[in-house]
């Protein structure tokens, strides 16, 4: 455990360091950059579900099944 937290301790040194030569602006631009391209899955989602709300049912009670399944399985397994 305190190797872990010595690591973390060291990247966020590492972090501090670098923010403060860089900027946050500067170090942060490819993280933010990444976020905005995978934002459109979660954003198509919500426009397919206001568009055509029984089609999502159909969906998530497909997806409900397939979690009960996996519990299941898990637990005989």
């Amino acid at each position: 455990m305190s190797s872990k937290l010595w690591s973390l301790g060291v990247a966020l040194v590492v972090l501090g360091l670098a923010a403060r030569l860089m900027g946050w602006d500067a170090l942060l631009w490819m993280p933010m950059a990444a976020i905005d391209t995978l934002m459109w899955i979660p954003m198509a989602a919500i426009d397919a579900v206001r568009s055509d709300p029984a089609t999502y049912g159909v969906v998530a009670l497909g997806v409900l099944l397939m979690v009960v399944a996996r519990v299941i399985g898990r637990r005989k397994g």
